[in-house]
């Protein structure tokens, strides 16, 4: 019955962490020449928290020259090009700040559009962008997770929350398991010795 009520709540946990924030990403990518792209980004709020501080980043190596083209309504949107800075490759990234409202759960924030030239091997549109939110009055990130463009996803967020739930079931679950067989191992052992001690074990 323990085993149960541990699953149980556990699971409950690992749902409503991953339900907690929860983002879908829409892009539309379009490619405007040989080395030139422009993608139109739409973020869903899918979770149960408001979003107020969005980051999209652009890999360093990947993606270069960055022009912001277009900011949503009522958000304060700033670029920074990927750059080398004394060694560090650092990406480049778009920053929103909601100045009037947030993004609240089942909205969607649109107008983000950005052009970039693009540096790969392979056309850009497939490749993998990652995001962080954030709580603009304390910069704590809320949320991480990574999308495909020209692909509609839902990522879940924070992963490394999920990830810490899931290992704690299942190590809870193995050492429940464990201590219960064990538990019944030496049972078994007092019960045998005692009929041992009084004449009726074989």
């Amino acid at each position: 019955m323990k085993i149960i009520l541990f699953l149980a709540l556990t699971t409950t946990l690992l749902f409503s962490s991953l339900d907690a924030k929860a983002l879908l990403v829409r892009t539309d990518v379009t490619k405007l020449n040989e080395q030139q792209y422009q993608a139109n980004y739409q973020f869903y709020n899918d979770g149960q928290s408001s979003i107020d501080g969005l980051i999209v980043y652009f890999e360093y190596g990947l993606f270069d020259n960055l022009a912001l083209l277009s900011s949503p309504i009522d958000w304060d949107m700033f670029v920074a090009p990927a750059q080398d800075i004394f060694g560090f490759q650092e990406d480049g990234f778009v920053d929103g700040l909601a100045l009037a409202s947030p993004l609240l759960a089942g909205e969607t924030l649109s107008g983000m559009s950005v052009m970039f030239d693009w540096l790969g091997a392979l056309d850009a549109r497939g490749t993998i962008q990652r995001f962080e939110t954030y709580d603009v009055n304390t910069f704590a990130v809320t949320s991480a997770g990574q999308f495909q463009l020209n692909k509609v996803q839902a990522v879940n967020a924070p992963s490394g929350v999920a990830l810490y739930l899931i290992s704690v079931c299942i190590f809870g679950f193995v050492f429940v398991t464990s201590r219960r067989s064990r538990q019944a191992s030496k049972n078994s052992r007092n019960q045998h010795a005692l009929m041992i001690g009084k004449g009726e074990a074989p």
